[in-house]
């Protein structure tokens, strides 16, 4: 038979938190580790409200570049932020909203209405909340 080791709880340091981290002296990687959520969430949203501004925009004409920094944008999620697990199955939703982008103002309503839920998608994917006056709101 094995012998079982009882483990003391000061040992456990951090993990009530749902962390990794045993030792406190590094207690301060959790506040970095906060601190570049914070980052990444200020950046997607930034990004999509551009995304977001050219879905709803019916008659403007976008630059080529807003169109490729968008373009640029989505291939920067899907390829380094996206967990692998999640790239086939959301493949579809990344090469679908850049082509959309890449026609505007050449789509039809339907389109844009697709395109909004494929935006909604990406906020659930990347598990953010949009910030939104009335709760339940849809973009």
């Amino acid at each position: 038979m094995t012998n079982l080791k009882v483990i003391d709880i000061k040992e456990r340091a951090g993990q009530e938190n749902g962390t990794a981290i045993h030792d406190p002296k590094d207690q301060h990687l959790l506040s970095e580790e906060h601190l570049l959520g914070q980052l990444f969430k200020g950046y997607f949203n930034n990004k999509m409200t551009v995304l977001i501004f050219l879905i709803q925009a019916k008659q403007h004409k976008s630059e080529a570049r807003v169109v490729n920094g968008v373009c640029c944008f989505l291939d920067d999620l899907y390829h380094h932020m996206l967990a692998n697990e999640n790239q086939k199955r959301f493949r579809r939703v990344f090469v679908w909203l850049k082509r959309f982008v890449q026609k505007l103002p050449d789509v039809k309503p339907s389109q844009r209405s697709r395109a909004i839920d494929f935006a909604q998608t990406l906020y659930t994917v990347f598990d953010i909340n949009l910030k939104s006056e009335t709760t339940g709101a849809k973009l």
